[in-house]
């Protein structure tokens, strides 16, 4: 019986971690991203909005021949989708040069507002939605906004797939701007 539980709990923390080291990789994979394309002078959002996905939508944007079996899970994952805040330890280990990252401190939605305000230039601050996954941890859809002026922003979303072990972007789509 002793045994069986530290089976049991030691299977519980694997997947913990593993889960929490997927969303981290994932966090840093489209930093990294947006830095590359050349993006200056990021600010991070704290809050991870809900994840929105729909199946119809990917398949007219997109030509992947992705399973629809993996599409459905991710589908019905995304509507499980929750808000959350970005752990804090993901920002502060982000190394970059000088002017890629203006803050180690992620923004509340407040305080982005207030640097609108103080400054009265754009800005890049950028939100990284919770990563939905396919039951494999294969697959994921992840949505990015970005803020430039006070009531104002555009996004899209990745769809990415861990190619021997490292998270790849494979195509950007559901493109918007208000």
């Amino acid at each position: 019986m002793k045994r069986t539980l530290t089976v049991i709990l030691v299977l519980i923390s694997t997947l913990s971690y593993s889960q929490i080291s997927s969303e981290s990789d994932i966090f840093k994979k489209i930093i990294n991203y947006e830095i590359e394309k050349g993006i200056l002078g990021i600010y991070i959002q704290c809050q991870k909005p809900k994840t929105s996905f729909d199946l119809k939508d990917f398949k007219e944007q997109t030509e992947l021949q992705v399973p629809d079996n993996i599409l459905k899970e991710i589908e019905t994952n995304a509507t499980k989708s929750n808000t959350g805040i970005w752990n804090a330890e993901l920002i502060d280990n982000l190394n970059y040069e000088y002017g890629h990252i203006n803050s180690k401190k992620c923004l509340t939605k407040k305080d982005a507002e207030l640097l609108f305000e103080q400054t009265g230039k754009r800005q890049s601050i950028i939100s990284i939605s919770e990563p939905i996954f396919d039951k494999s941890r294969e697959n994921c859809i992840v949505n990015v906004d970005y803020w430039k002026f006070k009531g104002s922003h555009y996004g899209h979303s990745y769809f990415l797939k861990k190619v021997y072990g490292i998270w790849t972007i494979v195509i950007t789509y559901n493109n918007y701007m208000t």
